[in-house]
């Protein structure tokens, strides 16, 4: 055992970039996953790398899901259930869906939107991934054009922190892409962001961690963890019996974190909100750009030949099958904003947990008190954009640097939201 490796739990995004980050300082690392392929949340959402991204927690979306709790094709569905966990997530929601908590979360948010994209493009040129990534902003497509004013507004309010937008009529958008039907009224342009393969990112992080000296093991499942005498976090124990053990655990394990971290008396306050995404092949023309069609809040990224149309959020207990009505809600949205969905073949689909916090804030840092323990989740859908800051963060603290983010900004996501467990 090295006395300078890291345990990290959990191979998405977040994972995966914290081990790349600590190896380029010199350490260990062993990243562990209980699933057997590189398929999860990270690997499964749309592909949008959409920098300077606002919190779920707007003004306006408690009350928006209560009314869409009764129909179970809406974008965000909350499973009707009298469960306390539930009921106090849902409460909290609601208590930060505030101006004032937006804009603190959206500044910050911004600020780390320009320090994600330089951490993954440094990685990308470094090793040499191809995943399609393409820094040609995101559409937010208009249909009913009595929404245009209330987008170009929401584009407009991230302008002072950097961001830039642009308002395109349904005429100029379909002359610059004919890709869109004539109903578009228009689009919002947001011209900083990124569009990738979320999966063949996952892969080619994978590989980079292997090629530096880092072990990637998937396929094993974490029963708990190793402490010192003194109460320090030091490792893994898995199902099998194995035990792994180095200085220090990162647990990045999306909404499988919260129960592995009641084993240690602490609760991490998130709810599983799944999501669905159907890849198609045979649409014809592809759109240029990536994008997320406004009224259904449907998303769409062209990938090489293929068309992934990615969204919803289903808040509920995990382990329930499929709700195929809400795949289909996803080609039924996109056939009124892009030509050629009913031609096209389905190649793919998916549904996976995001983690999703009651603030709408991830959750990122040491646990303060467990000394040897980091822990990085609650990303919700931002879990792409963020993966690669938070793992520089998370190196930071973990080889004691000091942070090259404003601490006032990471302040915001430290751990000291995470309540004590009943269980020890």
């Amino acid at each position: 055992m090295s006395s300078t490796r890291t345990v990290i739990i959990g191979a998405g995004i977040v994972g995966l970039c914290t081990a790349y980050e600590l190896l380029q300082r010199g350490r260990d690392v062993i990243v562990l996953d209980r699933e057997s392929t590189l398929d999860g949340a990270s690997a499964g959402n749309a592909g949008l790398f959409s920098i300077g991204h606002a919190p779920l927690t707007k003004p306006g979306a408690s009350w928006r899901g209560l009314r869409w709790m009764f129909d179970s094709r809406s974008p965000l569905w909350i499973r009707p259930s009298l469960s306390p966990a539930l009921l106090h997530w849902l409460w909290t929601f609601h208590r930060h869906c505030t101006p004032d908590h937006l804009e603190r979360a959206t500044r910050t948010l911004c600020a780390l939107g320009w320090r994600t994209a330089q951490a993954l493009e440094r990685i990308l040129d470094r090793e040499g991934i191809d995943c399609f990534y393409k820094r040609c902003g995101w559409m937010d497509l208009i249909l009913d054009e009595r929404n245009l004013a209330a987008a170009q507004r929401e584009g407009r309010s991230l302008a002072p922190y950097g961001y830039r937008t642009d308002a395109i009529s349904g005429r100029e958008l379909r002359r610059r892409d004919p890709a869109y039907r004539d109903e578009v009224a228009g689009a919002i342009h947001y011209l900083d962001s990124a569009i990738l393969h979320p999966g063949l990112l996952l892969r080619g992080l994978a590989n980079a961690v292997r090629s530096h000296g880092g072990e990637v093991r998937l396929g094993c499942e974490v029963a708990g963890f190793v402490r010192a005498t003194d109460g320090r976090c030091i490792g893994a124990r898995l199902t099998s019996g194995e035990i792994l053990e180095g200085d220090s655990v990162v647990l990045a394990a999306g909404i499988w974190s919260d129960p592995l971290a009641a084993q240690l008396g602490i609760a991490v306050p998130m709810q599983a909100a799944r999501g669905y995404h159907v890849q198609l092949e045979g649409t014809g023309v592809l759109p240029l750009h990536g994008g997320v069609m406004h009224e259904t809040f449907v998303a769409y990224n062209p990938m090489g030949s293929q068309l992934r149309l990615a969204g919803t959020l289903e808040i509920g207990p995990t382990g329930r099958p499929w709700m195929r009505k809400r795949l289909h809600a996803l080609t039924a949205a996109a056939r009124r904003y892009l030509h050629g969905i009913d031609r096209a073949h389905v190649t793919a689909e998916w549904a996976g947990y995001r983690p999703c916090t009651a603030d709408g804030m991830p959750v990122i840092g040491p646990v303060p008190t467990i000394p040897g323990l980091f822990i990085g989740t609650g990303h919700a859908m931002m879990g792409l954009m963020l993966g690669p800051v938070t793992g520089r963060i998370l190196c930071a603290d973990i080889c004691r640097t000091q942070q090259e983010i404003d601490p006032n900004l990471i302040d915001c996501m430290r751990p000291r939201r995470l309540r004590t467990s009943r269980a020890a």
